[in-house]
């Protein structure tokens, strides 16, 4: 009987420590993906200088670098040591939250893959391609944009005039014909860009823009083609019609150039220019 009680003991034992090897299992693997996405981000970003990631991909995955936007850290003397202790701190947090989801936090990294996923913007071949389809349209909507000189702002749902004044859907036909506004809603539409047109009234640069998750200032990300009339030597317009390169990017915009006045353009709300 004795020897029993010691043999359930001695499992009872064995069982306990093997549970609590688990709970270190999620934990150290939670805090090993926490380390190494920032650390790959960084090493994206800074040595391998392929581009910026998008910021609402950075906060899905490394939720600690918020403040790298949100505060004048980046100005600081001590920004690498900052920036350290934010991915120590996505590790500690990748950690908790492993320890306490354990087999639901796969759930979660596969539903921030599918976010992600969402709400990132067309791939440039995308764009391109669609370009390359709707070519004609685009063109006719620069046309009637500057034929209607008086507005700067046409989209699916208000018009500004150059004057500041706005009209919405129901006012718009009062400086608009209704036939015209038609046509450049079916455009828009046939176009797939969902924020219509913004027009420099001094240059006549025309960016057609579409948007993704809404106007959710903190990730929306608005993307399309600029149709810059001469590119380069511009006192005020849209970056690359100002510097007429071929290729730019940071974390608030980025570039590049499809033929000699078209441009992919994508315009991040939130972020600094590194």
């Amino acid at each position: 009987m004795t020897a029993r009680c010691l043999h359930i003991l001695q499992f009872r034992n064995r069982s306990r420590g093997f549970v609590r090897l688990k709970h270190n299992g999620w934990f150290f693997g939670g805090v090993a993906l926490g380390l190494t996405i920032p650390i790959a981000i960084r090493i994206y970003e800074r040595l391998l200088m392929l581009g910026g990631v998008r910021p609402i991909v950075r906060w899905l995955f490394w939720p600690t670098s918020l403040f790298l936007d949100f505060g004048p850290w980046t100005a600081q003397r001590y920004e690498v040591i900052f920036v350290l202790l934010l991915i120590l701190g996505n590790a500690l947090l990748y950690g908790l939250l492993a320890t306490v989801l354990r087999r639901a936090s796969i759930g979660v990294a596969i539903l921030l893959l599918v976010v992600g996923w969402i709400v990132l913007p067309p791939s440039d071949n995308t764009l391109v391609k669609r370009f390359a389809k709707h070519r004609a349209e685009l063109e006719q909507l620069v046309q009637m944009a500057n034929h209607d000189g008086r507005f700067i702002l046409i989209a699916p749902g208000v018009i500004k005039t150059v004057d500041g004044k706005e009209y919405g859907v129901h006012d718009a036909q009062s400086v608009l014909a209704p036939s015209r506004w038609a046509e450049y809603q079916r455009l828009f539409k046939a176009v797939g860009m969902n924020e219509g047109l913004n027009r420099n009234e001094k240059t006549g640069d025309v960016f057609l823009a579409a948007h993704t998750l809404g106007k959710t200032e903190a990730v929306a990300t608005y993307f399309g083609y600029l149709y810059c009339t001469n590119t380069g030597g511009r006192p005020y317009s849209f970056p690359p019609c100002m510097e007429g390169s071929d290729s730019a990017g940071g974390r608030r915009y980025r570039w590049r150039k499809l033929d000699s006045a078209w441009y992919i353009y994508e315009i991040r709300v939130h972020g600094s220019d590194d």
